[in-house]
Protein backbone atom coordinates (compact mmCIF):
# COMPACT_ATOMS: atom_id res chain seq x y z
CA UNK A 1 0.00 0.00 0.00
CA UNK A 2 2.86 2.35 0.78
CA UNK A 3 4.26 1.86 -2.69
CA UNK A 4 0.92 2.84 -4.22
CA UNK A 5 0.82 5.97 -2.06
CA UNK A 6 4.37 6.82 -3.17
CA UNK A 7 3.42 6.45 -6.84
CA UNK A 8 -0.15 7.80 -6.88
CA UNK A 9 -0.11 10.10 -3.86
CA UNK A 10 -2.60 10.25 -0.97
CA UNK A 11 -5.57 9.44 -3.24
CA UNK A 12 -4.08 6.17 -4.49
CA UNK A 13 -7.18 4.00 -3.98
CA UNK A 14 -9.71 6.42 -5.57
CA UNK A 15 -7.25 7.02 -8.39
CA UNK A 16 -6.91 3.32 -9.14
CA UNK A 17 -10.67 2.76 -8.88
CA UNK A 18 -11.37 5.63 -11.31
CA UNK A 19 -8.62 4.39 -13.63
CA UNK A 20 -9.99 0.82 -13.71
CA UNK A 21 -13.61 1.97 -14.06
CA UNK A 22 -12.69 4.40 -16.85
CA UNK A 23 -10.85 1.75 -18.86
CA UNK A 24 -13.69 -0.73 -18.28
CA UNK A 25 -16.31 1.77 -19.48
CA UNK A 26 -14.26 2.51 -22.60
CA UNK A 27 -14.09 -1.22 -23.35
CA UNK A 28 -17.83 -1.54 -22.83
CA UNK A 29 -18.40 1.35 -25.23
CA UNK A 30 -16.18 -0.32 -27.82
CA UNK A 31 -18.18 -3.56 -27.85
CA UNK A 32 -21.77 -2.40 -27.38
CA UNK A 33 -24.03 -0.44 -29.68
CA UNK A 34 -25.25 2.83 -28.31
CA UNK A 35 -24.71 6.53 -28.37
CA UNK A 36 -21.63 6.93 -26.17
CA UNK A 37 -22.81 7.14 -22.57
CA UNK A 38 -20.34 4.50 -21.35
CA UNK A 39 -17.52 6.02 -23.41
CA UNK A 40 -18.27 9.52 -22.18
CA UNK A 41 -18.32 8.40 -18.55
CA UNK A 42 -15.11 6.46 -19.10
CA UNK A 43 -13.37 9.52 -20.51
CA UNK A 44 -14.63 11.63 -17.60
CA UNK A 45 -13.25 9.13 -15.10
CA UNK A 46 -9.88 9.05 -16.87
CA UNK A 47 -9.81 12.85 -16.90
CA UNK A 48 -10.60 12.78 -13.16
CA UNK A 49 -7.60 10.48 -12.64
CA UNK A 50 -5.33 12.94 -14.42
CA UNK A 51 -6.73 15.88 -12.41
CA UNK A 52 -6.36 13.99 -9.11
CA UNK A 53 -2.76 13.24 -9.95
CA UNK A 54 -2.04 16.83 -10.91
CA UNK A 55 -3.59 18.20 -7.71
CA UNK A 56 -2.72 15.59 -5.10
CA UNK A 57 -0.10 13.31 -6.62
CA UNK A 58 2.83 13.52 -8.92
CA UNK A 59 2.62 15.57 -12.12
CA UNK A 60 4.90 13.00 -13.74
CA UNK A 61 2.40 10.20 -13.01
CA UNK A 62 -0.39 12.43 -14.36
CA UNK A 63 1.58 12.86 -17.58
CA UNK A 64 2.11 9.09 -17.88
CA UNK A 65 -1.59 8.40 -17.30
CA UNK A 66 -2.60 11.08 -19.81
CA UNK A 67 -0.21 9.61 -22.38
CA UNK A 68 -1.57 6.10 -21.75
CA UNK A 69 -5.14 7.34 -22.15
CA UNK A 70 -4.26 9.05 -25.43
CA UNK A 71 -2.57 5.88 -26.69
CA UNK A 72 -5.68 3.85 -25.77
CA UNK A 73 -7.97 6.31 -27.54
CA UNK A 74 -5.82 6.40 -30.69
CA UNK A 75 -5.56 2.59 -30.73
CA UNK A 76 -9.34 2.26 -30.38
CA UNK A 77 -9.92 4.75 -33.20
CA UNK A 78 -7.45 2.95 -35.48
CA UNK A 79 -9.09 -0.39 -34.69
CA UNK A 80 -12.50 1.09 -35.44
CA UNK A 81 -11.38 2.63 -38.75
CA UNK A 82 -9.60 -0.55 -39.85
CA UNK A 83 -12.59 -2.71 -38.96
CA UNK A 84 -14.95 -0.31 -40.73
CA UNK A 85 -12.85 -0.31 -43.92
CA UNK A 86 -12.65 -4.10 -44.07
CA UNK A 87 -16.36 -4.46 -43.45
CA UNK A 88 -15.88 -6.44 -40.27
CA UNK A 89 -17.87 -3.89 -38.31
CA UNK A 90 -20.96 -4.67 -40.37
CA UNK A 91 -20.55 -8.37 -39.56
CA UNK A 92 -20.08 -7.86 -35.84
CA UNK A 93 -22.26 -9.48 -33.22
CA UNK A 94 -24.10 -6.22 -32.67
CA UNK A 95 -25.50 -6.12 -36.22
CA UNK A 96 -27.99 -8.57 -37.70
CA UNK A 97 -26.34 -11.24 -39.83
CA UNK A 98 -29.10 -11.38 -42.41
CA UNK A 99 -31.17 -8.66 -43.95
CA UNK A 100 -34.82 -9.33 -44.49
CA UNK A 101 -35.83 -9.02 -48.10
CA UNK A 102 -39.35 -7.62 -48.30
CA UNK A 103 -39.95 -9.44 -51.57
CA UNK A 104 -39.24 -12.85 -50.07
CA UNK A 105 -41.93 -12.96 -47.41
CA UNK A 106 -44.84 -15.30 -48.00
CA UNK A 107 -47.33 -12.47 -47.44
CA UNK A 108 -46.24 -10.50 -50.48
CA UNK A 109 -45.18 -13.53 -52.48
CA UNK A 110 -46.40 -13.99 -56.03
CA UNK A 111 -48.23 -17.15 -54.90
CA UNK A 112 -50.64 -14.91 -52.98
CA UNK A 113 -51.68 -13.37 -56.30
CA UNK A 114 -52.90 -16.83 -57.35
CA UNK A 115 -55.69 -16.44 -54.78
CA UNK A 116 -57.34 -13.69 -56.84
CA UNK A 117 -60.70 -15.05 -58.01
CA UNK A 118 -60.93 -17.59 -55.19
CA UNK A 119 -64.44 -17.92 -53.73
CA UNK A 120 -65.36 -18.14 -50.08
CA UNK A 121 -67.94 -17.12 -47.48
CA UNK A 122 -67.78 -14.27 -44.97
CA UNK A 123 -67.63 -15.75 -41.46
CA UNK A 124 -68.05 -12.43 -39.67
CA UNK A 125 -69.76 -9.26 -40.86
CA UNK A 126 -67.40 -7.33 -43.13
CA UNK A 127 -67.56 -3.68 -41.97
CA UNK A 128 -65.52 -3.31 -44.18
CA UNK A 129 -62.95 -5.68 -42.60
CA UNK A 130 -63.64 -9.09 -41.15
CA UNK A 131 -62.96 -12.79 -41.63
CA UNK A 132 -63.87 -14.97 -44.58
CA UNK A 133 -63.31 -18.68 -45.13
CA UNK A 134 -61.84 -20.05 -48.36
CA UNK A 135 -61.77 -23.86 -48.69
CA UNK A 136 -61.60 -24.28 -44.91
CA UNK A 137 -58.93 -21.59 -44.46
CA UNK A 138 -59.91 -18.45 -42.53
CA UNK A 139 -58.37 -15.18 -43.74
CA UNK A 140 -58.57 -11.56 -42.69
CA UNK A 141 -60.24 -9.71 -45.55
CA UNK A 142 -61.73 -6.33 -46.33
CA UNK A 143 -64.17 -4.92 -48.83
CA UNK A 144 -63.77 -1.76 -50.87
CA UNK A 145 -65.94 0.05 -48.32
CA UNK A 146 -69.27 -1.72 -48.39
CA UNK A 147 -70.65 -3.61 -45.41
CA UNK A 148 -71.52 -7.28 -45.85
CA UNK A 149 -73.27 -9.51 -43.31
CA UNK A 150 -71.88 -12.89 -42.26
CA UNK A 151 -72.62 -15.81 -44.57
CA UNK A 152 -72.35 -13.87 -47.83
CA UNK A 153 -70.38 -15.56 -50.64
CA UNK A 154 -67.35 -13.43 -51.55
CA UNK A 155 -64.59 -13.52 -54.11
CA UNK A 156 -61.00 -12.25 -53.76
CA UNK A 157 -60.41 -9.33 -56.12
CA UNK A 158 -56.94 -8.16 -55.11
CA UNK A 159 -54.05 -9.01 -52.77
CA UNK A 160 -51.80 -6.12 -51.67
CA UNK A 161 -49.28 -7.28 -49.06
CA UNK A 162 -51.33 -8.07 -45.97
CA UNK A 163 -54.56 -6.72 -47.43
CA UNK A 164 -56.90 -9.20 -49.11
CA UNK A 165 -59.70 -7.31 -50.86
CA UNK A 166 -63.00 -9.07 -51.54
CA UNK A 167 -66.36 -8.24 -53.09
CA UNK A 168 -69.67 -10.06 -52.98
CA UNK A 169 -69.76 -12.93 -55.46
CA UNK A 170 -71.66 -12.03 -58.66
CA UNK A 171 -74.30 -14.70 -58.10
CA UNK A 172 -75.37 -13.14 -54.75
CA UNK A 173 -76.80 -9.66 -54.21
CA UNK A 174 -75.01 -7.12 -52.07
CA UNK A 175 -76.36 -6.37 -48.61
CA UNK A 176 -79.63 -4.46 -48.79
CA UNK A 177 -80.24 -5.15 -52.48
CA UNK A 178 -83.56 -6.70 -53.46
CA UNK A 179 -83.70 -9.97 -55.34
CA UNK A 180 -86.00 -10.40 -58.32
CA UNK A 181 -88.10 -12.83 -56.22
CA UNK A 182 -88.48 -10.21 -53.47
CA UNK A 183 -89.61 -7.67 -56.05
CA UNK A 184 -92.31 -10.03 -57.40
CA UNK A 185 -93.73 -10.82 -53.96
CA UNK A 186 -93.61 -7.27 -52.67
CA UNK A 187 -97.02 -5.70 -52.01
CA UNK A 188 -98.22 -3.69 -54.94
CA UNK A 189 -95.99 -5.57 -57.40
CA UNK A 190 -97.67 -6.60 -60.71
Amino acid sequence: MEQLVQVFGPLAVPTLICLAAGVLLLLIELFTPGFGVAGGLGLLLLAAVVVMQLLFGSPAVAAYIAAAVLVLIVAALLLFIRSFQRGKLSRSFAVLDEQIDAGSTSLSDASEQQNVGRRGVSVTPLRPAGIAEFDGERRDVMTAGEFLPAGVPVVITEVRGLHVLVRPAEDTPAAGAETPDAQRTAPGAP
